[in-house]
């Protein structure tokens, strides 16, 4: 908290920080009312700059910072006296233009507030399905370019009616500029349409529940984009639903009506209560009750859920007519970046949908719903975007060149670097296709509009197939690479403004390593600058390339014959080899040794996949993660004895714990066994280098611990003080973004380095 001890007379103030869109202006404006000052706010391109004089100065600048408006954020406040001008009043300006470096306003869900209003019968927005004020409504996903003011809005095109423009005027107002104001007479429409992008006539609301309670699947425009949604506890809806989007078993969300009926279908603390009650209503990840009527179709071979409330009025008024959960999962072809557009629906996902409701309010910036878990009070982030993006994060020391930052190539993000601002983008997709790859630009230009900038030095992933990569290169600027693995450790310094040397753990799937091969159990010494690479997990064989990520099964086997000669293997008693044919077995030791078609990785998320063939969970995969998440399930976190592994020259060696794997897997117990001893064991991997350094923070990064037993053991293993672990960022490749441009800040010439 800021305090100011010198007595100010006059003063000009410039505050950086997310300060435009959240009712900041009319807050100063009773603030200077409330402590008789004189002067103007006015919003620019860098801020909010304020003029006061008068004698309450100290107070009045105490006020600022200590009755911020909910969703407001002050990241830095220059004070300058200066010479009194003789205000006779206090009065909010019009805003200005410029190059700017301020944070870009958040959307927000519907509040407490509006929800009563509409349903008040005597309101004039009763059942309004735009209901919004300075607290609520969309912000980044309708915003042009910055200052945020609606003249740079979609809703440009909605003139105010008078009973609006009187609200959005007075700075007493709950609307106060509360750009997005509208109502009945003046603001959007909704349409109901069918798979085929033509217009139904009727009452929307009333044809979408219609549907919905006839077991149909409708596509719904929400913030960011649209909805897929349907009863979700119908076998026969949820299954056609996976039949139709060619979506086998990846979990779906859940939007439930109230509190209340969520607490029937899933368990939740305190911490988690209060992210899904609270002001941005992301997914968070649950555990699921057993024995509802939930559809068993929703979250196949998992007990955890994918939950939240309705965020927007629309999805209030939907609910006001349904008691059953629904079904709400982005719209887009797996893994793409949301669809934002009705007749892109009708075109795209027409043999997917049975209805659409649209309306008239442009999506200027699509953005997927935010993903969030808790692990021991503290957010893991999965997924970032409604509420949380873009993120921006203030520097002492500004970026002498404008530096965008391309990220990987799966769960894509990008983020720019301009004056003191570092700003990370909300999900994009996994790069790679036409639509993923197109968005992924022009989220580039978004942000370049944003900020005014042309950046002239690009900052890529080493990965040279990578979609952002070849982007780089097409561009004919200065760009170099940092390794996938030392940005996932960079990515959470960013976070917390780290520099100095760190011990790193980069768990994920996979990366580009600087040898060549294929990384992804990394333990470094780390800091701004550079890292050391001074732990892995020694390599083993993906048999197959890329089909063995799909199949377990086959990265087991390859752990088997680095344990056991071929006869050993082919009598061996273990779900791994009972998954396979005696040829097929063959066929695959003969890739083993003869090195074909047989990539090496130290992977430790492939180690994770190779577990759950081992333990018998699953042998092919339907989506990225899906034997991890199965694990979870039986992780009993009392158990924490490892499995035995042995570290020589750096490499550490999981043969006997594979031995110890197999010899559990008969019995009767095994899988508890087995998923709880391999978290331990993980841990304990980790422990061995926290002993070997432990003068060092410890940082970690990576998709593996998105893992919430995993996570949960770490905080508590590790604690406070010393364990640093991304909670405002993605901690899985959305962050890499951020890693890479923390890096291009520390090492530009100018910055005293590369």
């Amino acid at each position: 908290m800021l305090l100011v001890e010198s007595f100010y007379k006059s003063v000009s103030i410039v505050i950086k920080g997310l300060v435009q869109g959240v009712g900041f202006r009319p807050f100063v404006y009773r603030e200077a009312k409330a402590h008789a000052m004189m002067g103007f706010v006015i919003n620019t391109a860098d801020g909010v700059v304020i003029e006061a004089e008068g004698l309450k100065g100290e107070a009045f600048i105490n006020a600022l910072c200590q009755n911020l408006p909910k969703h407001a954020r002050i990241d830095s406040m220059e004070i300058v006296e200066s010479e009194p001008y003789g205000y006779t009043n206090f009065e909010i300006r019009e805003s200005t233009l410029g190059v700017g470096s301020v944070a870009i306003a958040l959307d927000s869900a519907l509040c407490g507030a509006c929800e009563a209003e509409m349903g008040d019968p005597s309101n004039r927005r009763y059942r309004y399905p735009f209901i919004n004020c300075t607290d609520c409504g969309p912000r980044y996903t309708i915003i042009q370019i910055p200052p945020y003011d609606r003249v740079r809005t979609s809703m440009k095109h909605f003139t105010m009616c008078d009973a609006c423009h009187t609200e959005y005027i007075n700075p007493s107002s709950r609307r106060y500029h509360a750009e997005p104001i509208s109502c009945p007479d003046c603001g959007p429409k909704l349409t109901f349409l069918d798979h085929k992008g033509l217009e139904i006539e009727g009452d929307p609301i009333d044809l979408a529940v219609e549907m919905l309670k006839a077991g149909k699947i409708i596509a719904l425009k929400g913030l960011g984009g649209f909805h897929l949604m349907c009863d979700a506890t119908s076998d026969t809806s949820v299954s056609e639903l996976r039949r139709r989007k060619h979506r086998k078993a990846k979990p779906l969300a859940v939007m439930f009506r109230s509190l209340e009926q969520l607490q029937e279908y899933a368990m939740i603390n305190e911490e988690e209560k209060s992210h899904i009650i609270g002001a941005i209503k992301p997914i968070v990840i649950v555990r699921a009750k057993s024995g509802t009527n939930l559809s068993e179709h929703v979250a196949p071979l998992i007990d955890r859920l994918g939950v939240f409330l309705p965020y927007t009025p629309l999805h209030r008024l939907l609910f006001e007519a349904i008691d059953f959960p629904l079904i709400a999962t982005s719209a887009n072809i797996s893994d793409e970046p949301i669809i934002v557009k009705a007749e892109e629906i009708a075109h795209r996902l027409g043999n997917v949908v049975d209805a659409i409701v649209s309306h008239d309010r442009t999506i200027v910036n699509a953005l997927d719903d935010s993903v969030i878990q808790i692990a021991q009070g503290r957010v893991v982030l999965l997924r970032m975007g409604r509420g949380f993006a873009p993120h921006t994060i203030s520097l002492v020391t500004p970026f002498d060149k404008s530096v965008l930052a391309l990220g990987a190539h799966q769960k894509s993000a990008i983020a720019l670097g301009v004056k003191k601002n570092m700003v990370l983008s909300g999900h994009i997709g996994d790069l790679g296709s036409i639509e993923a790859d197109g968005y992924f630009e022009k989220t580039i230009q978004t942000f370049q509009r944003f900020y005014e900038c042309e950046p002239t030095l690009l900052i890529t992933d080493l990965h040279p197939n990578y979609s952002s990569t070849r982007y780089a290169q097409e561009q004919k600027k200065e760009h170099y690479g940092v390794q996938h693995h030392y940005a996932h450790i960079l990515a959470c310094m960013a976070e917390y403004s780290l520099e100095e040397k760190v011990l790193g753990f980069a768990f994920d799937g996979t990366g580009y390593g600087e040898d060549g091969y294929l990384w992804g159990g990394e333990v470094m010494i780390a800091d701004t600058h550079g890292y050391e690479r001074i732990g892995f997990l020694k390599p083993f064989a993906l048999l197959g390339g890329d089909k063995a990520i799909k199949e377990p099964r086959r990265m087991a086997l390859s752990l088997l014959f680095e344990s056991y000669s071929l006869d050993e293997v082919l009598v061996l008693k273990s779900p791994t080899t009972e998954a396979f044919l005696e040829y097929e077995i063959r066929q695959l030791y003969h890739m083993w040794t003869k090195k074909l078609n047989a990539p090496l990785s130290s992977s430790m998320g492939r180690l994770f996949d190779a577990v759950a063939s081992l333990g018998g969970f699953i042998q092919s995969l339907d989506y990225e993660g899906q034997g991890g998440m199965i694990m979870e399930n039986f992780v009993d976190e009392t158990m924490d004895k490892p499995f035995t592994f042995t570290v020589t020259n750096r490499e550490i060696d999981v043969s006997l714990m594979v031995e110890q794997i197999v010899a559990l897997s008969t019995q009767n117990d095994a899988k508890r066994l087995i998923a709880s001893r391999f978290i331990a064991t993980v841990e304990a991997m980790m422990h061995y280098f926290v002993t070997l350094y432990p003068e060092l923070p410890i940082i970690i990064g990576g998709g593996v611990f998105q893992n919430h037993p995993l996570m949960s053991q770490l905080y508590r293993c590790f604690g406070e003080g010393r364990f640093y672990a991304q909670q405002q960022t993605p901690i899985n490749d959305g962050g890499i973004a951020l890693g890479q441009l923390y890096y291009a800040h520390h090492n530009t010439k100018e910055n005293n380095g590369r």
